[in-house]
């Protein structure tokens, strides 16, 4: 899906086939760079930074139609110009909106469903009831039984915009103060941080808040093989798709038999990996832990909860992400210390909204 939303979003925005390749070779140079990859493409890593300003100058100069090699002497005041500053940033801006999809997707696909709208459109997702239609105990008389009828629920997505304004002017990218791919790191990485934090608070609020009693018990306090089986059991049956327990390596590494009689070989993944990968049918799934920028050393994921919910279902979350990024410039002269700003804009918002179940435990 997000891979034909990229070419899409390419097409539209390139201007000849040649750019089309090139902001589709930008995505391998990318990703080398935040492995720190020191080759990419069979070339070194330094040759690619030098080829992606290349690229972002080309893309500058057929957008502005101003030629950086004539203002060689000044490449100062070239960047300064207000077009060509503009140029830049709408570029960087659909380089931003080609990564963050593509990284979003891979961490929160169990939990979450993506869905695109155009700016200013209403997102509406339908949530269709799980009941079946059960048949009628009737009478050889009778020539009708209870009539069955069910409805589906629709539910809005409300967007909001954020925006990331940074000190960086296309001057440091041309010069090479700063790298293109550092540039679009920060920025894409810092939007992809928020949308995770949306995600997974509303996630945890929403099947927090779940009955924690009685026949439709879904949130359970204390470890304990059987209500963790019985929790998968309940998930697994209700959603009709089979269940997967989710959590941090250190929850995870706390889910073991009851029993004591149980063997592990050095091949075991408990061995291995410090956590089963296996619980009595249910595949244990490890969350990778996520930094909290909002607090420096913090940690974003609760290492004292285990997630059951089933990902072949209808999807937990639902992030709603509306138009494109959006660029924004400020001239240098309206600030004191003459500095250069640009402005990314990003529109998103996160709901609950599911017919599927899942529940938690929280590991005392």
């Amino acid at each position: 899906m997000n891979i034909n939303r990229n070419r899409g979003l390419i097409m539209n925005f390139a201007v000849d086939a040649e750019s089309v390749k090139d902001y589709e070779g930008f995505i391998t140079y990318f990703s080398a760079y935040k492995s720190n990859a020191s080759v990419v493409g069979g070339i070194s890593m330094d040759e690619a930074h030098k080829n992606a300003r290349d690229f972002l100058v080309r893309e500058v100069e057929k957008i502005s139609g101003k030629k950086a090699s004539n203002w060689e002497s000044n490449l100062m005041q070239y960047s300064n110009f207000t077009d060509v500053r503009e140029a830049a940033f709408s570029v960087i801006s659909v380089l931003t909106d080609m990564i963050i999809p593509d990284a979003l997707l891979k961490d929160l696909a169990p939990i979450a469903e993506f869905h695109n709208v155009a700016w200013g459109d209403t997102l509406k997702i339908e949530v269709r009831p799980r009941d079946l239609f059960l048949p009628s105990k009737i009478g050889r008389a009778q020539r009708l039984g209870n009539i069955r009828r069910q409805f589906a629920t629709e539910f809005t997505i409300p967007t909001y915009l954020r925006e990331v304004t940074v000190g960086i002017t296309f001057y440091d990218i041309l010069t090479g103060k700063y790298t293109l791919a550092e540039y679009v790191m920060k920025a894409s990485m810092g939007i992809e941080a928020q949308i995770r934090y949306d995600v997974w608070d509303a996630f945890g609020t929403a099947v927090g808040a779940l009955d924690s009693s009685g026949d439709a018990k879904l949130v359970y306090t204390g470890y304990t093989q059987d209500d963790l089986v019985t929790l998968a059991q309940t998930i697994t049956a209700w959603n009709s798709a089979k269940a997967v327990i989710m959590g941090t390596k250190i929850a995870c590494s706390k889910v073991l038999p009851a029993t004591t009689n149980y063997r592990t070989d050095l091949e075991s993944s408990y061995v291995k990996e410090g956590s089963l990968r296996d619980f009595f049918g249910t595949t244990i799934i490890q969350m990778d832990q996520i930094a909290d920028y909002t607090t420096e050393f913090a940690l974003k994921l609760d290492d004292t909860k285990l997630y059951v919910l089933s990902p072949a279902t209808q999807k937990i979350m639902h992030v709603g992400m509306e138009g494109n990024t959006l660029s924004t410039i400020r001239d240098a002269q309206q600030s004191a210390h003459l500095l250069s700003t640009g402005t990314l804009m990003k529109s998103w918002g996160v709901i609950p909204a599911s017919s599927a179940l899942a529940g938690v435990m929280t590991i005392s």
